[in-house]
């Protein structure tokens, strides 16, 4: 029985009964989980759910710790130097793995609300003043014009303010619809280990899973390797977008 729990479960070696046994209670299977949270978030996440448990923490507490750290994650990429590069890794993996916990959480707890739901689409959302600001670290490293980190962190701030303002209210009319997402491009990213990879790789857990050694290369080279990175990134990404908007609409009446 254990053998085959473990087949459909994001397990570690030291994984007892009891933690498989809230594994197979709390985590999604295979096919809904993307690369880096199945092989490397999901594996640890149960372990500190499980603590967070026994605190008077609630899920959509964690879904807020999750939305702060995303939120400094595009503030960091700003700094413009290595450290603050491997801060926004850093935070950028701690919001993702806040998003795999509040889930698990509610689960243990029974805890379900709209709020949750909420709270999960906002997150989403969050990659766009995110990419905004890996966008705007590219120009000063090529010498394309310079401006402070006050600057570049007021016009991250309009873009981090504009998209709230704007999925807010998409958020909310979301959770009172609730109609069942339908991506053409998630549903590619199922059908085979080689579509997956690609999406793996063209996505956000991608990029910051990348970009430890990205930040070695600019350092040891001296050259602008991760603006460079960077803007080819965002070019794949915006080719991957217009494929989406393709694909769904061309699904609609």
């Amino acid at each position: 029985m254990k053998r085959d729990t473990e087949k459909k479960l994001p397990t570690l070696p030291v994984d007892s009964g009891r933690i498989l046994a809230y594994r197979e209670r709390c985590q999604k299977p295979r096919h809904m989980e993307e690369i880096w949270s199945w092989f490397v978030l999901r594996r640890i996440s149960i372990y500190v759910t499980l603590m967070l448990s026994r605190t008077p923490l609630t899920p959509n507490g964690i879904s807020w710790i999750s939305l702060l750290f995303f939120g400094l994650t595009g503030w960091f990429l700003l700094t413009g130097n290595p450290w603050g590069w491997l801060l926004a890794v850093l935070s950028y993996n701690l919001g993702y793995l806040c998003d795999c916990m509040d889930g698990e959480l509610a689960r243990i707890k029974g805890i379900t609300s709209d709020r949750g739901v909420f709270l999960d689409t906002l997150i989403r959302a969050l990659s766009i003043p995110v990419w905004s600001a890996a966008a705007l670290m590219i120009p000063p490293a090529f010498g394309w014009g310079e401006w402070g980190l006050a600057a570049a962190s007021w016009v991250y701030g309009i873009v981090l303010v504009s998209t709230l303002a704007l999925l807010v209210p998409l958020s909310f009319n979301y959770i009172h619809v609730k109609r069942d997402e339908n991506d053409p491009v998630s549903y590619m990213r199922t059908q085979s280990g080689v579509m997956e990879w690609i999406a793996f790789l063209t996505g956000m857990p991608g990029y910051f899973a990348m970009l430890p050694l990205v930040i070695l290369a600019d350092a040891l080279t001296g050259m602008p390797v991760m603006a460079g990175f960077t803007a080819v990134f965002l070019l794949m990404l915006a080719a991957k977008t217009f494929l989406r908007l393709y694909l769904t609409t061309s699904k609609l009446n």
